[in-house]
């Protein structure tokens, strides 16, 4: 049976350092080709044995309409990518690790043989030209397991007495070995003008060419350290838990399964029962400190490129500084305010609609030293949740249940009523939730407050329009809680669910992020309210970039803002949690048993009450 497999492409790519390609079947390390899939797609000749292995690269395939399968087309350039990193790897001879359908690795292989042939796709048309290659496993001395019983492997001894013959091209002086049966030599030399070009009284049906025996058996020694198939396990030495080296998935000690990391406190088998824990340590607050200070030069630095965008806001009504955020396009936000609410400095920005109707607001409140020590705040809120079990895991973003599922790029546990966002995320009821929840709750709740009067009164004189931001919310009766790892993210979406009510709060612990809007693409085409686009113009360009640092509150009030906008974000360090409130109105749900159970878990306990925030 094989040393090392998996049921999901995901636990593939996550579990093993060598392969990594989530969608294709070639993986590279520095432009040189380390893993090879074998999946569904096959071709004319391709070789599966013991030993050795015929293959092609992908590439140049649509989809036919008639067999609702890839074929080939078009000639598979020889200048792509993967055709580069396979050449790497044939002319360095590197190991190759081929895992073939269901995802069970075979062994390490070396390819002996990089050549091009023509190919009948499709009958009725023309061939193209596909690259092949000729993988031979590295150790021969090694049973392969998934030989046929009846198989026989011929022995290295054996194996090293065949031998190709080859013969040198009249036309270009380039030598191929004779790898056709029935003496049917060619030149393989995809630029000559004799390239798989046959005797002219020879009637040769491409697809029906076969191997010779000999090109077949011929064995190639290979030179070199074997490393094991199975990668060691992760190693916690001098890490705190949540660094990129143990953000991977592993490969069961257990079974050979290979596994995605799926718990954000454990190493947990998809397939047996083994879970290995996985040490979470305090993350240490001078590596915040350094962190943060990298964050703030980066933010500089980007500022500093374009001066224009950098600060003073004399042109804009609400004059003042902007140290904290950066308006990209001073021509679409042109509204702020600076205010103060309890220890809070914050900043408030209006963003407007195609025609310029301001449709909402969001809001920043810049935490302080003083107000992340003080008692139940972010400091003993972001110690309390990196080290307590609250459930976080990662759930199917893609294709749920599939072979080739997908799961999100940060950790999730909600609380209170469900919120449905495209991703089924897992759901506890507020008296089910921590204290550190419920603190975190009443802190956004009381920031909601502030963000939502400010906008009603900034905006008293303005004629909204009916996509306006309302003047009150509601309160909220759900949370959302994100862990995010060392290079976790979340792209580009908006919080434009119909169940949702217009105000969204969330509050920043840990290592710092970037919120960045951007008009959505088809809701904003065609208005006369040109904005720049990104060179392939397929998105709108960013119109303001908010830096969110540990113990750093949001606001964003107006339901139409995520009709017209979309943001993302993107952390900078190790260890950071979103913590984001809503409220989802039972009336809009279709589903009776969700708004009982929206009205059960939505409830705030009585206990609550004691963590009530004043800023």
């Amino acid at each position: 049976k094989p040393e090392v497999w998996a049921t999901l492409r995901g636990g593939l790519c996550e579990g093993l350092s060598y392969f990594r390609a989530y969608k294709g079947s070639l993986h590279s390390r520095d432009r040189t080709a380390i893993g090879f899939l074998i999946d569904k797609e096959a071709s004319a000749r391709d070789v599966f044995g013991p030993q050795v292995i015929i293959s092609s690269v992908g590439g140049g395939r649509v989809l036919d309409a008639e067999t609702n399968r890839r074929v080939r087309c078009e000639d598979a350039p020889d200048d792509a990518a993967n055709i580069k990193a396979i050449r790497l790897a044939y002319e360095c001879r590197a190991l190759i690790a081929v895992p073939p359908h269901p995802y069970a690795v075979l062994d390490w292989f070396h390819i002996t043989d990089l050549w091009a042939e023509m190919h009948v796709t499709r009958e009725g048309h023309k061939p193209v030209r596909v690259w092949r290659m000729r993988f031979e496993k590295a150790d021969l001395s090694k049973p392969s397991w998934w030989a046929p019983p009846a198989g026989e492997e011929p022995s290295s001894t054996a194996a090293y007495s065949y031998q190709a013959s080859t013969q040198r091209c009249k036309k270009c002086g380039v030598e191929s070995k004779e790898i056709f049966k029935a003496g049917l030599w060619t030149c393989l030399n995809h630029t000559c003008a004799s390239f798989f070009k046959f005797p002219p009284r020879r009637r040769v049906q491409v697809n029906k060419l076969e191997y010779t025996d000999a090109f077949l058996n011929e064995r190639t020694p290979f030179v070199g350290p074997l490393p094991p198939l199975r990668p060691e396990l992760p190693s916690f030495d001098g890490l705190h838990g949540t660094e990129k080296l143990l953000r991977h998935g592993f490969v069961c000690p257990q079974c050979g399964n290979c596994n995605r990391r799926v718990f954000w406190n454990r190493f947990s088998c998809e397939n047996c029962t083994c879970k290995l824990e996985s040490v979470m340590l305090p993350y240490p607050w001078e590596d915040l400190a350094k962190e943060e200070t990298i964050f703030e030069q980066l933010i500089a630095r980007r500022r500093k490129k374009k001066p224009d965008i950098r600060t003073g806001a004399a042109a804009r009504k609400g004059k003042g500084d902007e140290p904290f955020s950066t308006i990209l396009n001073r021509d679409s936000i042109t509204i702020t305010q600076t205010l103060y609410f309890g220890s809070y400095k914050v900043r408030q920005y209006f963003l407007p609609d195609p025609e310029g109707n301001i449709i909402g607001s969001f809001a920043l409140f810049i935490s302080k030293p003083d107000i992340n020590a003080a008692p139940n705040g972010p400091n003993e809120l972001f110690r309390q949740l990196e080290l307590s079990d609250i459930g976080l895991k990662r759930n199917a973003a893609a294709l749920p249940g599939n072979k080739l599922e997908g799961l999100c790029r940060h950790f999730q546990q909600n609380f209170g009523a469900k919120y449905k966002f495209g991703v089924s995320v897992q759901s506890k009821g507020f008296d089910q939730a921590p204290d550190a929840i419920l603190q975190v709750l009443q802190r956004l709740v009381w920031a909601a407050k502030k963000a939502v009067e400010a906008t009603t009164t900034h905006l008293a004189e303005y004629d909204l329009g009916p996509d306006g931001p309302p003047p009150t919310s509601n309160a909220f009766n759900e949370l959302l809680a994100l862990g995010y790892m060392e290079d976790d993210r979340i792209n580009y979406h908006d919080d434009g669910e119909s169940e949702l009510g217009p105000t969204v709060a969330a509050l920043s612990l840990g290592s710092p992020s970037t919120m960045r809007f951007r008009p959505k693409l088809r809701a904003w085409s065609g208005s006369s309210n040109s904005l720049p686009k990104k060179a392939n113009g397929k998105a709108f360009l960013d119109v303001l970039e908010v830096p969110m640092k540990h113990g750093d509150m949001m606001v964003m009030h107006g339901a139409a803002i995520h009709r017209f906008y979309e943001h993302a974000v993107e952390p900078m360090g190790r260890r950071r949690f979103a913590l984001t409130c809503r409220y989802i109105d039972p009336d809009k749900m279709t589903d009776q048993a969700d708004r009982d159970d929206a009205a059960i878990k939505g409830a705030i306990p009585e206990h609550a009450k004691k963590f009530v925030y004043y800023g």
